[in-house]
């Protein structure tokens, strides 16, 4: 893995800092649910699809990641990326799971 990803506080960095992005486009996308339009939609729907595996799985690749920097600021991105998988995680997977394999969502 060294050679993948040489620098882990980066890696930990982008990590976090995709997850709150992805996170604002969702919720961007979500407050947008009140338009009449066919294309919003469709693109609301494309989005979450994607984005919700990808907020289940990347905190949890930046938690890992978190514990190779050899840095003072290794605790800081560990608990940032706790709180990202306690938080944002957590709603993605019950949003995955209502969305796809609970049939009585709304």
């Amino acid at each position: 893995m060294k050679r993948i990803f040489p620098n882990a506080m980066r890696v930990s960095l982008v990590s976090l800092a995709a997850t709150l992005i992805v996170t604002v486009v969702l919720m961007v996308i979500l407050n947008m649910a009140n338009t009449n339009s066919e294309i919003v939609h469709f693109i609301g729907k494309t989005f979450i699809a994607l984005s919700l595996p990808f907020l289940i799985l990347n905190p949890i690749f930046g938690f890992i990641y978190s514990f190779k920097i050899n840095d003072p600021y290794k605790i800081l991105y560990i608990l940032l990326h706790f709180a990202s998988l306690c938080t944002i995680s957590v709603v993605a997977l019950l949003g995955f799971m209502f969305r796809y394999f609970v049939s009585f969502a709304p």
